[in-house]
């Protein structure tokens, strides 16, 4: 990434923290689900902003992207896309803002939510170790559990709130 300020340490570091940080999203699918969706809505909060801050300051530094992708997406990069960075990745920040609400909320819309991180997740994988792959992968694997799983609740809410149980039964003599 020619334009970018951090170092290739840093990217390294950065790599293999995505990917850890990604497995442990599937084992929290199943295991935590609200640890899971927070890390979610954290996550895409994030990219929501740094990608809406880089597509108005540096736009030119996603042409960087195409020194990792496959030769279908370094075309695309290298050429139709210059011409569009800015709002096509505008585009991308307030889907990926949307993504992060729906993280909150239960029901259709965390649904919905959770498929268009799958399908961010399965569409930047192409861009290779430059968007962290295949971390991609496993975080799309991680809110297809999420969806499947785990969306009658709101974030807030820890567990299903049961009626308590009549013990009149038990204390008649």
């Amino acid at each position: 990434m020619d334009h970018s300020p951090f170092t290739p340490y840093f990217f390294v570091v950065a790599y293999i923290t995505s990917n850890v940080l990604a497995l442990l999203s599937i084992l929290a699918a199943f295991k935590a689900p609200n640890l899971a969706r927070l890390f979610f809505l954290l996550l895409f909060g994030w990219a929501c902003w740094f990608n809406s801050s880089m597509a108005v300051d540096t736009p030119w530094a996603y042409q960087d992207y195409a020194d990792t992708a496959i030769p279908l997406y370094k075309r695309f990069i290298l050429g139709a896309f210059e011409a569009i960075i800015t709002p096509m990745v505008l585009f991308i920040a307030v889907c990926q803002g949307l993504i992060a609400i729906s993280m909150l909320l239960k029901g259709k819309i965390f649904r919905i939510g959770c498929w268009g991180g799958v399908i961010f997740g399965l569409a930047v994988a192409p861009l290779g170790t430059y968007a962290a792959f295949p971390a991609t992968l496993s975080m799309a694997i991680a809110l297809y559990v999420l969806q499947q799983r785990h969306n009658n609740l709101f974030l807030w809410v820890l567990r299903h709130r049961s009626r308590p149980s009549s013990n009149l039964a038990s204390t008649s003599p």
